[in-house]
């Protein structure tokens, strides 16, 4: 990077500021070809303050990068063709999310199919002739008379929208497609939500993740969806494959379609704090895989340099053995589970963040970051990673910082783990800012968040911990904060406090607190209970009102016998209050500047506003900002020039305040 385009530091290296967000590259998806020579992927940048992914490929050999698509585009969900010769994925090219087809040996990409709405997963069959896509069903839900200018909105179900996606209008449905011509077919009824979708090695049926029950919405909680087998040719009942107590989010059909693999909850209700596991179909009920592990199976780390649009990765390497993405302390690990035994092992020890993996002829190729550095492609043999790709990290690469964990103990006898930047030239004792997670059951791990990085070159130590209540510590750590939420969490990061202090990194009249969603949260429980142990605080698309949110936010019932561990609402409308962070926010005068984004449907806007009118009202110092018709990840996915802005505020606020 050229040096006039950031301030120098004193060791001449350039200091990350806000507007280094537009050199963002981000390599986010990929599909490996049938040999196993190469892999193909997607890379998203930023241009003339928009959005643009294409496909590129490399060797697996190695060598240079190649360019396959260049549309000012995003090009997305690719796949290659069984035979390796072409390379299916969804573009937004023709205005909407389309199925399309590269041919690898030259030429132009070609329309598949035109489907109504957008498209959001496409699956080669296993000759090659057909492709399984999930689209909308074409079936309104909602609207009442013209969807595009409707009457009214009759909403039955719990399930009626979506963060970041807005009204649920229409479930999404199996379709599949002959590339020798013909109209798009819907193979799944429309009153199912398809939630994933995969052909049978016969090449005749499919099988998809999907809640089958009647009246599946009506439930307060989510959908419960089983793994169902549909025959696309012929009119038969769907059979059922696996079904589990919490619920199925993933179908991966063996090798020779005698089983299949499922991941899913096994505790009824779904209750949050329980993690993914990994079943086989058998005989009887599924078999769990791994049941010693007590990790989730599946992507949990948050962070705007993580991907998380691959949340469960799994995939069969042979008819004897599975590998998925397993969370662990922080990291996600590839793991080898054998299907015989049920033995789970990791394919590598490494501060890494697994974000998906792909198989062709015994060969794994993944997409991480390890440790500070962002998504690139990397190959996995004998235990260990070789990089393929160095354009997802380039950009970041004069800004590096590779965080230092520590284990604190914790009066209660367990460890709070913390990850820590140090400020750049910053005194000891100095500035301290403390970034929580959000979820609550998430997790923070050796990948930094950007905000991380401009606040330590901006002269802040991070530190940014896993509380109880994170995952991936096995599933009595997450659920300790059930039904004491904002309490013994609390307790863990004023623990950190201490810690800080008592090291001599902290000066104690200079410690900052800031988090999103579930950090919001805490943010602002922190402030209000704990007034005078922090200096300013940045809460960002909180929950301050149990009961509002619980009729406001798109997950309707998510509290229920979960965050405070009670029954519902009217019946414990005290207990909803006395966990609610506005209830104590009046205690608070340290400086407080809210984030929201104003298409959040997840932590409504009004979560914020509770917040600053109660604080305003009293004369502490707030302030809010509200950002447009963004959702509730818009530090990840937001406009580019907001995500600069929030960056720009987050800085300049602890700058004044610390």
């Amino acid at each position: 990077m050229a040096k006039d385009s950031a301030e120098q530091t004193s060791d001449d290296r350039p200091r990350f500021q806000p507007e280094d967000i537009l050199r963002q590259a981000q390599i986010q998806q990929l599909s490996l070809a049938p040999d196993g020579a190469a892999v193909v992927y997607s890379r998203r940048v930023i241009e003339d303050g928009k959005y643009r992914t294409n496909l590129w490929l490399v060797p697996w050999e190695g060598g240079e990068p190649r360019q396959l698509t260049r549309a000012k585009a995003n090009d997305t969900q690719l796949m290659h063709a069984p035979d390796g010769r072409s390379i299916a994925f969804l573009s937004d090219r023709g205005g909407r999310e389309q199925p399309w087809i590269l041919p690898l040996d030259g030429g132009e990409p070609r329309l598949a199919a035109d489907i109504a709405g957008k498209a959001k997963a496409v699956r080669w069959s296993p000759d090659g002739t057909r492709l399984l896509i999930v689209a909308p069903s074409g079936v309104e839900r909602l609207s009442v008379g013209d969807p595009e200018d409707p009457t009214a909105r009759v909403i039955d179900d719990f399930a009626w929208r979506l963060d970041a996606f807005g009204l649920r209008n229409q479930y999404a449905s199996a379709w599949v497609v002959s590339l020798d011509g013909g109209d798009p077919r819907r193979v799944t009824p429309e009153d199912w939500e398809v939630l994933d979708a995969r052909w049978m090695p016969d090449g005749r049926s499919i099988a998809v993740v999907a809640d089958a029950e009647p009246e599946a919405g009506m439930r307060r909680l989510s959908e419960r969806a089983a793994a169902w087998r549909l025959d696309v040719d012929a009119p038969r009942e769907p059979e059922l494959l696996a079904e589990l107590p919490g619920g199925v989010v993933a179908v991966r059909p063996a090798l020779d379609g005698s089983r299949v693999a499922v991941i899913g909850k096994a505790y009824p209700r779904q209750p949050s704090w329980a993690d993914n596991h990994l079943y086989v179909t058998g005989d009887t009920e599924p078999r769990r895989l791994g049941a010693e592990l007590d990790r989730p199976v599946g992507n949990v780390t948050t962070g705007d340099l993580v991907v998380r649009g691959s949340g469960v990765s799994c995939e069969w390497l042979s008819e004897g053995e599975i590998v998925a993405q397993v969370g662990d302390e922080g990291r996600t690990i590839p793991y080898r589970f054998e299907v015989s035994t049920g033995e789970a092992t990791p394919l590598l020890a490494s501060d890494i963040v697994s974000n998906s993996l792909v198989v062709a002829v015994n060969r794994l190729a993944m997409i991480a970051t390890d440790r500070g550095r962002p998504t690139e492609v990397y190959a996995m043999e004998d235990g260990a990673m070789r990089r393929l790709t160095s354009h997802g990290s380039d950009w970041l690469e004069p800004f590096r910082r590779d965080p230092v964990r520590h284990r604190i103990r914790h009066p209660d006898g367990h460890e709070v783990e913390t990850w820590l930047i140090e400020g750049r030239d910053a005194p000891k004792p100095g500035p301290v800012v403390i970034q929580i997670h959000g979820g609550p059951h998430a997790a923070h791990g050796p990948t930094p968040w950007l905000e991380m990085l401009a606040l330590a070159d901006a002269g802040f130590h991070v530190l940014f911990p896993n509380p109880r209540g994170s995952s991936g510590y096995g599933e009595a750590f997450a659920k300790a904060i059930h039904g004491r939420w904002g309490q013994v969490d609390a307790a863990d990061h004023l623990r950190l406090v201490d810690w800080a202090i008592t090291s001599g990194l902290a000066d104690s009249g200079r410690v900052g607190v800031m988090g999103l969603s579930g950090g919001g949260y805490m943010t602002a429980w922190l402030l209000g209970h704990h007034p005078g142990r922090f200096r300013a605080g940045v809460s960002e698309n909180p929950v301050s009102n149990w009961v509002s949110w619980y009729g406001g936010s798109d997950l309707a019932g998510y509290t229920d016998e979960r965050f405070v561990g009670i029954g519902r609402l009217p019946e414990d409308i005290d207990a909803f209050l006395a966990a609610s962070p506005f209830m104590a926010i009046h205690n608070n005068t340290a400086p407080l500047l809210l984030l929201h984004a104003e298409g959040d449907l997840r932590c409504p806007p009004e979560q914020s506003e509770i917040l600053f009118a109660i604080l305003r009202s009293r004369g502490v110092r707030t302030q809010l900002v509200r950002y447009p018709g963004e959702p509730h990840g818009m530090v990840s996915i937001g406009r580019p020039d907001r995500r600069v802005d929030r960056l720009r505020r987050i800085v300049d606020w602890f700058r004044e305040y610390l």
